[in-house]
Order: structure tokens, then sequence, then C-alpha cells
């Protein structure tokens, strides 16, 4: 199914082959439980519908209490505005050395289109270190029972 060399993280919808990352997006109607929603919920996160990926290096956090990410974490979640729908954002955390962030511990925040082709927005502060800051015992990540 996967080219030889492909590494799996374990998860059936992330494929990391040398540099590259591949996130296989379900199919369409298929969904999760919603979170529960925050009141100060922006319009980033507009949405009760989607799926969060982690790649292999930020997998084993989700294990720990508090939560801490490696280096190389990425953490991508998906916005979907209806059940059927294709994603019209996503919003990506990626974990970089703490230098690179010092109020967010390394964090870089990105929304980026639907479809994967461009950037929206790139941030290390503004709204979204503003609503993660409310989460930094856990690394600036909301566990996967809250948010």
């Amino acid at each position: 199914m996967f080219p030889q060399g492909t590494v799996l993280d374990g998860l059936p919808n992330v494929v990391t082959t040398g540099a590259t990352t591949r996130i296989r997006f379900p199919a369409r109607g298929e969904t999760t439980s919603p979170p529960a929603r925050s009141r100060q919920q922006n319009e980033g996160h507009l949405t009760t519908l989607g799926f969060a990926y982690v790649n292999e290096a930020g997998r084993g956090a989700f294990g720990q209490q508090p939560l801490v990410f490696p280096v190389g974490s990425i953490i991508v979640r998906e916005r979907l505005l209806t059940p059927t729908s294709n994603p019209d954002r996503l919003v990506v955390m990626i974990k970089h050395e703490r230098d690179f962030n010092r109020k967010a511990d390394g964090w870089e925040f990105l929304t980026v289109s639907g479809d994967a082709t461009r950037v929206i927005e790139r941030e290390k502060e503004g709204s979204c270190l503003s609503c993660h800051a409310s989460a930094s015992k856990n690394d600036f990540v909301f566990p996967l029972n809250q948010k």
C-alpha cells in the first residue's frame, strides 16, 4: 500500500516518508464526537466538527500528565462546516526549540487553507497564544477531554 521505506506513526491517517509527512483526511461524512465548545472560541475554531491529528514525534505526549511535547511535534485540527464537507481550514501547532517562541515554550501557530495549499496566518503570539496560554500547564495544548 505504501512505498518501501515508509514509516507509519501508528495512526492510519499519518504517513511519514523521509522528510515528508502526509495526512489522510477521513471520508466525507465520517465524524467523531464533537468537542465541548468554549465561549471564547474564535473564528479559526468555529465548529464542532473535525478531526485532530498528531505526528509520531508528538503522539506519545498524549499519554502523559501534564502534557509535554518534544521539539518536532505537529498537531493539526481540521475545521468542517458540515459533517459532509471538506475542511475549509486547518489549524496547526508546530513545536520548535524554546528560543523560537519563549512566550509559548517554542510553539508556532498557523492557520492553513482547507486544501493545505496556503498559509493564511502564522503567529507566535496573537489570538492563538492568548487562548492557548490557559493550557500552559499542558504545554499550551488542550487535553483531548477538554475544549
